[in-house]
């Protein structure tokens, strides 16, 4: 589970997730649903920059 800072990528047990979703309506799953998963991305997108840039650090050693 992300909260939108880089630092901060916390893991939930299924049953700590199902009581923080518990009070959601659907809609408001969809919408924190569909944030997890961007943050998901945006974190996966930094994650492999910063690989690339690492090999080209290498590649002009």
């Amino acid at each position: 589970m992300f909260f939108g800072k880089r630092d901060k990528d916390v893991r939930l047990s299924d049953d700590q997730y199902n009581k923080l979703v518990d009070g959601m309506s659907k809609k408001e799953r969809m919408e924190f649903d569909r944030k997890q998963g961007e943050l998901r991305r945006e974190r996966e997108e930094d994650r492999l920059l910063g690989w690339l840039e690492f090999e080209d650090e290498l590649d002009d050693m």
